[in-house]
């Protein structure tokens, strides 16, 4: 039997979990917020009720004995075991066990993320053995936008669809960093309810997902070609900006900075380029909006930010800045040598290098 994220929390918290369950799925953050139902409602202060196992240092006949999930006192005991696709035969075994007398005292839920072949084999054997199943991927874009509306309401606070689009941009749409941007939000906000995109940028300046945005940001404003002598101060400032915004998030995290930022030029740069095909192409603006999975509130940046951003880079621009954070990628995997110099020429537009040897000649 399937059941839907929302029974699944409702019933954890309501107390009413009656049969062991299946959690699978790749959101993360779902994984964990149903982790954290299961301890606060079953854990208690001494946490017998509850206890989280990975599924390779399982043993079975331990579920029957072992003080953390014996039941004291009558109240239900919960074992969460980890990675589940990688228990083995003689584990399940043990388990099919307890499957065989379900009772509501004594629950086991299995979790793993994974889409493999071995997941599958672990769907069909839950199946097989009667477990409620519970898919735990992550939200649909056009889910997106409810979801941050109905969390904010948890919260007493409410955000307009620009601000709710600036953060779905500033997160790229990752649950877990949306969740923490909801809580801070929430902790500053003193009494205001309604929360605009100035409140948002000023609380969230200092953070590391605000710099790697600004700096994204600050590339794509630096123009590159021929350019009249009476803009050489403005492109001059433009890369100035550009290489400060990327020292601001070296500050924060030097190797996770280079690496974050580089799938973030990678991911604007690669969009940046599919626009450019399917215009060429001639397909609509719907058609655009949804191969580049734009949601309705974002659908206003195909009239300035996309045509602006793509007069400044045009297609072979784009395949050399590819080409150019592939390389410095490679370099920072692999030795991390030369890394940032070449980061930095990529941040203020200087694509003409074609290798890591000339960075070398050029930086040593």
């Amino acid at each position: 039997m399937r059941i839907t994220r929302e029974e699944l929390l409702k019933q954890i918290s309501e107390g009413t979990l009656e049969r062991s369950i299946l959690c699978h799925g790749e959101e993360g953050f779902f994984h964990d917020m149903v982790i954290s139902a299961l301890r606060e409602k079953y854990g208690g202060s001494g946490s017998w009720g509850f206890e989280v196992v990975d599924a390779p240092m399982l043993d079975p006949a331990k579920l029957f004995t072992s003080a953390g999930t014996l039941s004291f006192g009558g109240g239900t005991k919960v074992t969460l075991i980890r990675n589940a696709h990688r228990l083995y035969e003689a584990q399940k075994s043990g388990l099919e066990k307890l499957f065989s007398n379900p009772t509501p005292e004594r629950l086991i839920v299995l979790s793993t993320h994974r889409h493999l072949k071995q997941a599958n084999e672990l769907l069909a054997w839950c199946k097989d053995n009667k477990l409620n199943i519970c898919v735990l991927n992550p939200i649909k874009s056009r889910e997106l936008v409810p979801w941050i509306k109905e969390e904010s309401s948890k919260r007493n606070f409410s955000l307009d669809k620009k601000t709710i689009a600036f953060i779905i941009d500033l997160t790229v749409g990752n649950l877990q960093a949306i969740n923490q941007m909801l809580d801070k939000i929430d902790l500053f906000r003193t009494d205001k309810k309604l929360i605009g995109q100035k409140e948002v940028e000023d609380l969230l300046n200092d953070t590391f997902e605000k710099k790697i945005y600004d700096c994204v940001k600050a590339v794509f404003e630096v123009r590159s070609g021929k350019v009249p002598h009476s803009k050489l101060d403005q492109v001059a400032r433009e890369r100035n900006k550009a290489a400060s915004e990327m020292q601001r998030v070296l500050l924060f995290d030097s190797k996770d900075g280079m690496v974050k930022l580089i799938k973030a030029i990678f991911r604007e740069a690669f969009n940046l380029l599919k626009y450019h095909e399917l215009k060429k192409a001639g397909a609509s603006k719907e058609e655009i909006a949804k191969i580049l999975r734009l949601r309705p509130s974002q659908k206003w940046l195909l009239d300035n930010q996309f045509p602006s951003t793509a007069a400044r880079w045009p297609a072979d621009r784009l395949h050399n800045l590819l080409m150019r954070l592939a390389e410095t990628d490679f370099s920072l995997r692999v030795s991390g040598r030369d890394a940032e110099a070449m980061l930095e020429q990529i941040v203020i537009g200087n694509l003409k290098p074609t290798s890591i040897e000339e960075y070398d000649e050029v930086f040593l």
